[in-house]
């Protein structure tokens, strides 16, 4: 009996963590929804993940975010950089 409600408890907190979590991104970044802002956010993580980044994927950033992005101390901050940059143009 005491599993069963530990099993439902868990499945309830998951779903309030989860539809809260997607509500917060979709609140920061509300073109998270449209398909091709998302396939520029993925083709920036992809094209950079090497080290190398094409011409192409460089034109399509502005010139004041690059520098930013550059400048950045870690990983998460670059990828919400490429995220504002994509996600609220």
């Amino acid at each position: 009996m005491r599993k069963k409600k530990s099993i439902i408890n868990f499945i309830i907190y998951s779903l309030y963590f989860f539809s809260g979590f997607s509500i917060g991104i979709i609140l920061i970044w509300p073109g998270v929804l449209n398909f091709e802002k998302r396939k520029c956010f993925f083709k920036i993580i992809k094209d950079g993940s090497d080290g190398k980044v094409s011409i192409g994927t460089i034109l399509t950033l502005e010139p004041k975010s690059l520098l930013k992005i550059r400048n950045a101390e870690n990983k998460y901050s670059k990828i919400l950089l490429i995220g504002d940059q994509c996600f609220r143009e």
